[in-house]
């Protein structure tokens, strides 16, 4: 069972999960359920509220949204949500609805802030202060903007009010130009370009945050500006893809790793019943190249054995206390020989046995690169302290600065990184080739199902295996679920486990044990009881809302999860369609032996006399050929009559249609009689029969045509019709040795039947006659 009742489990709702801010916060919250030891959801939606109207390229991005509505569940202990994210398009009124939405489960605010909800916070003034005023007094900025974010987000707004509160402190005029509102996103191209336009001369740009500062770089360097050198920029957030940008993002440093790992802690403390409170981290400001400065020994504080080293390490590495590695002792001590090492050669050039210290520290500074340890660090803060150490060793030795030996020994730390750095470059674009590669192959094999059965499931979750995903479970509901823009959504009662992936073994579920209710769908027989850190997506096709996945939050999940949950979407929708197709299979194939039963009713139908229920001409003439062709094959006579009603006019006129008609059908049941087991007869026109039947023996047909007068003369005897009811009759006889046709015999027949006319009773009353 997935969630083991010692177990806790915790929800984390966020916006998306491709954005920095949240894989950050992500990591802490994951690292913070190990220690904490309960299992982690996360819940990765979108924007509440946000208007996508002429946005065709994200317009189905409100489906993601409808994942909220899953963690109302009761196998969830507590949630953590970013909500300030979440509803940073929404009104106060509506995220509050939200929030209250899920009832008496304890609820973490993180990186938000909401009156009765304890959060977790970063301090957005001193940070940010912090730069402003580094800006203004040692820089001299006077002209500043600001790209800003949502009103609906509380740290966006938090950070807006220190930037107007530090511009009023200084005296210098805030204005509505100053100000361009973005999405906390890199996708601000419009409101960069207008911020760039208001405000034409500005000197220094504070970004809410890291991916809209970076963002902002790219409209600058479509304009030919550079960030540095004609304008300064810094943001905030202290991400992993601003210290690697170019130049290196000046930023307010808030790993989001830190508050992940502390909402974990406080709910969980929550949980456990102890009192808590809101927690507010600090922040620091963190200058780097894109301020365009060179930096003093001062101000970095470059390590000079005045300090702890431990301290270095923590400021250069910060990441490294927010990975993974469980063990970095060997990557902190390392870098102290490291830095020991240095020191004693920049100290004292002319230290006896030089050349053994220099090589033992190459040995080590490689030992270090091999740690991976510029995974972890702040590059630039590295080489700086280097540098100004250099710097400094020249300043107390003024003959250092021409000792080339020293100079080496930093050109070939250098050279050490920059390799190394190159290194790991080559290895990112390998990797991303071939994760290019396994898109593809992912792409072609995710719709390589050919029927819309249990088992396409299966066969779709075997492409996820370039994911490094172990754990997956797919979950579709009993029918497509239309969901259209700004409608509420209601999530189904139920859903059906159709297919998993339990320990990387792909696996279909039996009928019979795929339907849970729909708030027990993170605990079914095949998850496993150890800890685990999952991730909730949905599966859609444009408007129609297929299922879910549930699936491990896997490395590589950050990047490619919402690719993954777009090609699942058109998967599963493609089952639906090829579910139809058979559906639709299946009732053409009930219809085609429908249709060919209906066909041979129609077909009889149409053969058939509406009034009187025998043959009409049609049918009358195919049986009749048919009769004659198999006597003249069996050299049999055949006998064709033309008969023709008398005085149905009369009959109509005087008693009525209805009258009428009942003449009629007399007429036919006794020629059925009559041709009962030996032929086959048919109402050829209006008041007009024929007859075709086989001849035993020759005979010319007198006395068939007697018996048939002497039946109807016995019906109108007894009859309590006033009228009698007679025919008159014309014959052909077919020799087994002759060539005529039905038509032409009934041609003869009809020439006989003139002559019997002749001769036919006039008067139809009984009482007349």
């Amino acid at each position: 069972m997935i969630m083991e009742k010692e177990r806790k489990t915790i929800a984390l709702l966020v916006s998306g999960i491709m954005d920095q801010f949240t894989e950050s916060l992500c990591r802490g919250a994951i690292k913070g359920s190990k220690r904490e030891d309960v299992n982690l959801i996360v819940f990765p939606g979108k924007y509440i509220d946000r208007d996508l109207s002429g946005q065709p390229e994200i317009m189905y991005e409100y489906q993601y949204n409808t994942i909220f509505e899953y963690a109302k569940s009761h196998q969830l202990d507590g949630l953590i949500v970013s909500a300030g994210n979440i509803g940073c398009f929404a009104g106060d009124e509506r995220v509050r609805q939200m929030l209250e939405g899920y009832g008496d489960v304890p609820i973490i605010l993180v990186a938000s802030k909401w009156d009765g909800y304890v959060s977790v916070n970063y301090d957005n003034e001193s940070g940010v202060r912090e730069g402003l005023e580094y800006l203004i007094d040692k820089m001299h900025c006077t002209r500043f903007a600001m790209l800003a974010g949502p009103d609906g987000n509380t740290d966006a707004r938090e950070r807006r009010d220190t930037f107007i509160k530090v511009m009023e402190e200084h005296n210098i005029p805030v204005t509505d130009k100053m100000f361009a509102y973005g999405n906390l996103n890199r996708e601000n191209p419009e409101e960069c370009n207008m911020l760039l336009d208001n405000n034409p001369d500005v000197e220094a740009i504070f970004c809410v945050n890291d991916d809209s500062a970076l963002g902002l770089y790219d409209v600058m360097k479509q304009r030919g500006l550079m960030p540095g050198k004609d304008i300064k920029i810094f943001g905030y957030d202290n991400t992993i893809a601003g210290s690697k940008a170019q130049p290196s993002l000046s930023t307010v440093g808030s790993d989001a790793v830190y508050l992940g790992e502390q909402a974990v802690h406080t709910i969980c403390s929550l949980l456990n019943g102890s009192e808590i409170e809101s927690v507010v981290l600090s922040a620091k400001f963190i200058r780097r190249k894109s301020l365009g400065e060179s930096y003093t020994e001062e101000e970095t504080g470059a390590f000079t054995g005045d300090r702890d080293m431990d301290h270095y390490f923590d400021e250069i590495f910060y990441r490294y206390l927010n990975s993974e590695i469980t063990d970095g002792s060997k990557l902190r001590a390392v870098f102290k020989n490291v830095a020991e090492e240095l020191i004693r050669i920049m100290s004292n050039p002319d230290i006896s046995g030089r050349e053994k210290l220099e090589e033992q520290l190459m040995r080590d500074i490689d030992d270090l690169l091999d740690y991976n340890a510029l995974e972890y660090a702040d590059v630039d803060d590295l080489l700086q302290h280097i540098e100004h150490l250099y710097q400094s060793a020249c300043a107390e030795n003024p003959g250092l600065e021409t000792h080339f030996g020293v100079r080496d020994v930093v050109d070939n730390i250098y050279r050490k990184i920059i390799h190394n750095m190159d290194f790991r470059a080559g290895r990112m674009r390998a990797d991303r080739l071939a994760d290019i590669d396994a898109m593809e192959v992912f792409v072609r094999n995710s719709l390589k199902f050919r029927k819309g059965n249990d088992s396409a499931y299966a066969a779709m979750l075997e492409c996820m295996s370039w994911l490094n995903v172990q754990n997956a479970y797919v979950y579709a509901f009993e029918e497509p679920i239309a969901h259209l823009y700004k409608e509420k959504f209601n999530k189904p009662s139920h859903v059906y486990l159709k297919a998993y992936i339990h320990k990387s073994q792909i696996g279909s579920v039996t009928v019979n044990k795929q339907k849970l209710d729909v708030s027990c769908m993170f605990d079914n027989e095949y998850i496993l009881s150890e800890r685990s850190d999952f991730v909730l997506f949905p599966l859609f096709y444009n408007e129609e809302q297929y299922g879910l996945l549930l699936c491990d939050l896997a490395e590589k999940m950050y990047g490619n999860g919402e690719f993954l949950t777009n090609q699942l979407g058109a998967a599963v929708h493609m089952i639906d369609l090829l579910k139809e197709n058979e559906k639709i299979q299946q009732r053409l194939e009930d219809m085609v032996v429908s249709l060919r039963e209906n066909n041979i009713a129609l077909d009889n139908l149409s053969k058939q006399d509406s009034l009187t229920g025998i043959r009409n001409r049609r049918g009358y003439s195919e049986e009749a050929e048919k009769l004659i062709s198999d006597n003249l094959n069996m050299r049999k006579n055949t006998l064709v009559a033309y008969v023709d009603m008398n005085n149905l006019k009369i009959i109509n006129d005087r008693y009525g249609h209805e009258e009428g008609d009942y003449s009629l059908k007399l007429i036919s049941d006794v020629l059925s009689r009559i041709t009962k087991g030996c032929g086959v007869v048919g109402r050829i026109g209006g008041d007009e029969y024929s007859f075709t039947i086989t001849m035993e023996k020759e005979m010319d047909g007198s006395a068939l045509e007697r018996r048939i007068h002497a039946m109807f003369a016995s019906h109108n005897e007894k009859s309590d019709k006033p009228y009698n009811v007679t025919v008159s009759i014309g014959f052909y006889l077919i020799r087994s040795d002759s060539a005529v046709g039905l038509e032409e015999a009934l041609s003869y027949a009809d020439e006989k039947l003139y002559i019997a006319k002749q001769s036919k009773v006039r008067s139809v009353e009984k009482n007349k006659e």
